[in-house]
């Protein structure tokens, strides 16, 4: 073959064969990847179908409460959070009659000085104003209820016994005793926590029975006492009140102070003192607040 013959040959062959050769063995797009499997698809419950785990008395999460907003009651000052902030949980303050409340009463919280449901005893010594009487010595109880919203009850009853001065009349029985009783209710206003205005009306009744002289009487009649009871600190209450009755023979005005001291949760000691227009009378006892 001649070589013109030969070049032309190898030439046509290079055009036509060579790229069909070639394309043949191209490998396609993605070839010797792996393949990633398809998920199963969880097929689609039949309708009326009930979750067994979701049944009556299965576990199921709680829903999430939020928080309660500043100075809400429930954001109550804690051990953890004295300042009353914001805790960022659910926080149930205890109930007024609850179990923590009642422990916390006996490690000295108690009831408020100026609470209107206490029993309260005291001793009396009376100095009457009366011409040719002794003062005398006695005993006195107090009782106080509350009722709903601002108002209460009140009872009290004091009894007491001295002696007059002898005289060639009555050298034998000079004695006398000085009872009074009083029966009434009130109201009051908090002016502030710590500061109480207190109006209280009723009616009193007084016997007083003298040996060997004729000074005896009984006298009854309306009453009405203002008052104010100040919680000066933690532990002390003053008071001072004005009593006007309709009585003649017996006080018909008086002007009591006094104060209170407390020692223990509930019990607090007091000491005062009444001036009346007929009597005198200082007085020291206990109060028990519940």
């Amino acid at each position: 073959m001649k070589p013109r013959t030969l070049l032309l040959t190898l030439a046509l062959g290079h055009s036509f064969f060579l790229p069909a050769m070639l394309g043949a063995y191209t490998p396609a797009a993605g070839a010797g990847l792996m393949q990633q499997p398809v998920p199963p698809v969880a097929p689609t419950p039949p309708s009326g179908y009930v979750d067994p785990s979701m049944s009556a008395g299965a576990y199921q999460v709680s829903p999430t409460v939020n928080a309660p907003a500043l100075g809400s009651p429930w954001a109550q000052q804690t051990m953890m959070n004295p300042a009353g902030q914001d805790p960022g949980y659910y926080q149930q303050p205890a109930q007024t009659h609850s179990w923590g409340s009642s422990i916390r009463q006996s490690m000295g919280a108690g009831p408020s000085m100026l609470n209107y449901k206490y029993v309260e005893a005291f001793y009396k010594y009376t100095d009457p104003k009366e011409t040719g009487m002794n003062g005398s010595h006695g005993l006195g109880i107090a009782l106080v209820m509350d009722l709903p919203t601002i108002f209460f009850l009140k009872g009290t009853f004091a009894w007491n016994s001295g002696s007059g001065e002898r005289s060639a009349k009555a050298a034998a029985n000079a004695d006398y005793d000085l009872s009074t009783i009083t029966i009434g209710g009130g109201a009051y206003m908090a002016i502030t926590p710590k500061l109480h205005f207190v109006a209280e009306a009723g009616i009193v009744y007084a016997n007083f029975q003298a040996d060997g002289v004729n000074k005896s009487y009984t006298d009854g009649g309306i009453y009405v006492r203002p008052s104010l009871r100040y919680q000066v600190l933690e532990r002390v209450e003053l008071q001072a009140g004005v009593t006007v009755a309709s009585t003649d023979d017996y006080d018909s005005k008086i002007l009591d102070v006094g104060g209170y001291f407390r020692v223990f949760p509930m019990f607090d000691l007091n000491l005062g003192a009444d001036f009346g227009d007929q009597n005198r009378s200082f007085r020291a006892g206990g109060r028990l607040r519940w």
